[in-house]
Formats: C-alpha cells, structure tokens, sequence
C-alpha cells in the first residue's frame, strides 16, 4: 500500500473512533431489599478503571499492551525516508460491538518530539514490511471480535533521532489524558 493509501485508511479509521472518548457506565439491576422496611440504593453504577500504565492502555472499549519499541534506519528497499519508531502491540478487544486495534490506537496515541521552539507531531510513517514483523501485519486491517485480541504495528517517522519521543494517551480522539511514557532513541 503506498503512502498516500496508508494515510487515508488511517484518516478513515481514525475518524470512526471520534465518539470513542466517552466513558460508559454499567448499570446494576435494582437491587431487592430483604425486608420491606430496608433502604436500598434504586441503581448502583460501576466505573471501568482507564489509565496508561506499565506499557498498558485500559479505556472503556479495549485494552492495548505495547509489546516491543524499535527505531529503523531509513531504508530504500522498503521505502522509509526517515528513521521510524514501531511500536508492536495487541488489542483486546473489552466492548461487545467489533472494533479495529489500529483505529483505536491511531485514536488513543499521539506521538511527540521537542523541537528548539515547538512540540513536534510526528506523523505515522509507512508501515514495516520485514518479515520479522508479518504476525503484526496478519490482521493489522480486521476487525476484533468482542473479547478476541489481534496484534499490530505502528510506526512513527522520527523528526530528529537523538531527541526523546513522548507517546501521550488518552480515552479516544478527544478524551480525557490517561498518562504518557518517554522513550530515549539509541
């Protein structure tokens, strides 16, 4: 898939998780007093911890755990014109509906490096495509079944190697921020 097709798969998909930055509540069935004269709540509501902790993001839909971290040189043969960051991860999917595990990281990661005066986006680079990396790429693209987990890979284009990336989560596009993790390039 060339460049251009990469990023509009990934603007599309990003674009489906713009709701996802709600956190749902569960709600109990009304709960019976044993004796008439008792009092008991109508409702009781549980909350589902989130939180980016120990390379682990838990959000209300999925769970994703960071696997391994690698910088890649460029390369023609593979068509990176810049040195990238890949992440390999697995999603688990906690919702009831199917979801995509690289939406729902494109939707929960942002990946950053400071420049002289600015705080850089890095953008997503073209994904790898060495052979040490075809079990992520297996069902990069599928959706995950309710309960079900599929690994992936995301790689981000480096702005400047020898400077820090920040990986910042969050619950979704525009959710509440969950933590982040630096990550020194050798």
């Amino acid at each position: 898939m060339n460049k251009l097709g990469q990023a509009v798969v990934i603007v599309e998909l990003g674009l489906s998780l713009v709701g996802c930055g709600t956190q749902e509540t569960i709600e109990d069935p009304p709960k019976k007093a044993a004796n008439p004269t008792e009092k008991v709540d109508v409702a009781e509501t549980k909350k589902e911890d989130v939180y980016f902790k120990d390379d682990t993001l838990k959000i209300d839909m999925a769970t994703i755990k960071i696997l391994s971290t690698e910088v890649l040189e460029p390369s023609k043969e593979y068509f990176r014109e810049k040195p990238q960051l890949v992440f390999t991860y697995e999603t688990t999917n906690d919702s009831k509906e199917p979801l995509n595990g690289m939406t729902t990281w494109i939707a929960c990661f942002e990946a950053t490096q400071e420049g002289t005066d600015t705080i850089n986006k890095l953008e997503v680079g073209m994904t790898p495509q060495e052979e040490k990396y075809a079990s992520y790429l297996e069902h990069q693209l599928d959706d995950i079944k309710p309960g079900g987990t599929a690994k992936g890979i995301m790689a981000y284009d480096i702005d400047d190697p020898k400077v820090v990336v920040t990986l910042k989560a969050t619950q979704g596009l525009s959710g509440k921020e969950l933590g982040e993790k630096k990550i020194e390039l050798k």
